[in-house]
């Protein structure tokens, strides 16, 4: 189950990714690759990440909230669509950006 609110354009058809067997965009030049995440403990606040469900994706953004046990987390989704709940029974596939370490 996903909950969605204040998200303007709904109904508007979720973008595809490249490959159905491998959700991540291949990575630009010079980019950071995105990670897969199957243990939803081990997200933080503020990780920004993609939501797959069934090889396309549906959603992206900066986590707001998450669960202790990792069965849920609220995402702030970018292009200002609002935030939304994902359910880990669901079946989704959450890739993060990996984290910027700063430099001594």
């Amino acid at each position: 189950m996903t909950i969605v609110l204040n998200a303007p354009g709904l109904n508007a058809p979720a973008r595809a990714s490249n490959s159905p067997r491998h959700p991540a965009r291949p990575p630009r030049a010079g980019a950071r690759a995105l990670e897969p995440m199957p243990n939803w403990m081990k997200l933080s606040r503020k990780d920004e990440v993609e939501i797959h469900r069934h090889g396309e994706l549906v959603a992206s953004g900066r986590v707001d909230m998450l669960a202790l046990d990792g069965s849920v987390f609220w995402v702030v989704q970018n292009d200002g669509r609002g935030r939304a709940m994902f359910l880990h029974s669901d079946g989704y596939t959450v890739l993060r950006l990996p984290r910027v370490r700063p430099v001594d």
